[in-house]
């Protein structure tokens, strides 16, 4: 999806500062924020803006102090991210976005991981079909890594090992080797698909350990339709 003209320079400086936030800078987050939450207003329409809405959504969760706040500003931008996929699912820059932030996400207390090995295998489906080089050797290198260690964190030790060793055949730094190895070590003789114990929701999570704290708070945000 495009972004207009009037708008590519906004656009722009607000990727430039999503990555400083990445890198830790408060400062870059709020005002990506402000950029992404004005594009927004202005390309209601734009799938790709609402993913980078929803990006900026999740590294503010990030720097809040509160549980409470974190937790709902992340469940927030993840319903942002879910929905510009279904928007436009074909994009690889969306599926991205959305898959890099279900990745960073602890399975224990969000559950989103098989939404992380959804998008890193269209990526990388799409890279092996050379459909449009939207990875570099890196990013393909890295997405590669990752999906293997979102296998291993649901039990799926054969996928796992999959993904490791088609990069062993695929690289030649001596360090990266070293830690395939290692991977590979790590679910050796384990079961193909092992069961993990179900987590509690996010919701019953936030319940159990702050209902002292936050007393009338937490009825009003089992209420909020980030919830639902």
């Amino acid at each position: 999806m495009n972004i207009s003209d009037t708008h590519m320079n906004q656009f722009e400086e607000g990727k430039m500062l999503i990555k400083k936030a990445g890198d830790g800078d408060k400062n870059a987050v709020n005002k990506a924020n402000e950029i992404f939450s004005k594009l927004r207003k202005a390309e209601p329409d734009n799938a790709l803006i609402e993913a980078y809405y929803g990006t900026t959504m999740m590294l503010t969760a990030r720097d809040k102090i509160s549980p409470l706040s974190r937790l709902k500003e992340t469940i927030a931008g993840m319903k942002i991210l879910d929905e510009a996929v279904s928007a436009d699912p074909e994009n690889s820059r969306i599926r991205l976005l959305r898959g890099r932030a279900a990745y960073r996400l602890p399975e224990k207390y969000f559950q989103r991981t098989q939404t992380a090995i959804e998008d890193y295998n269209f990526l990388i489906d799409r890279e092996m079909q050379e459909e449009e080089g939207f990875l570099d050797t890196v990013k393909y290198l890295q997405l590669n890594y990752e999906l293997g260690e979102a296998y291993s964190r649901i039990g799926r030790n054969q996928d796992a090992a999959m993904c490791w060793k088609r990069l062993i055949n695929e690289t030649q730094d001596p360090d990266f080797l070293h830690l395939l190895n290692l991977k590979l070590k790590s679910v050796e003789g384990k079961p193909d698909v092992e069961h993990t114990p179900n987590s509690e929701s996010p919701v019953s999570i936030l319940i159990r350990r702050t209902i002292r704290a936050a007393g009338s708070e937490i009825i009003n945000l089992v209420e909020d339709k980030y919830f639902q």
